[in-house]
């Protein structure tokens, strides 16, 4: 199960950021998974969580932050 939420970049763009659970798809007997949330943008583009808040683009170095609505 995917959640979306939004981060925005230093230049004002706002992204929709994907969190999954990494590992959900995989046939792997469940005590042997090691699940764990991977990001990406709509894209495709992989992101690293850096804190709660902050996210890097993999690629590029760039940061975006979470918006709060």
């Amino acid at each position: 199960m995917a959640q979306a939420f939004y981060a925005q970049d230093e230049a004002g763009t706002r992204s929709r950021v994907w969190q999954s659970l990494a590992g959900e798809n995989d046939h792997a007997p469940r005590n042997v998974q090691q699940k764990h949330f991977v990001y990406h943008l709509d894209d495709g583009t992989p992101l690293r969580r850096v804190d709660t808040d902050t996210f890097q683009v993999i690629g590029t170095g760039a940061y975006v932050h979470v918006v709060h609505e």
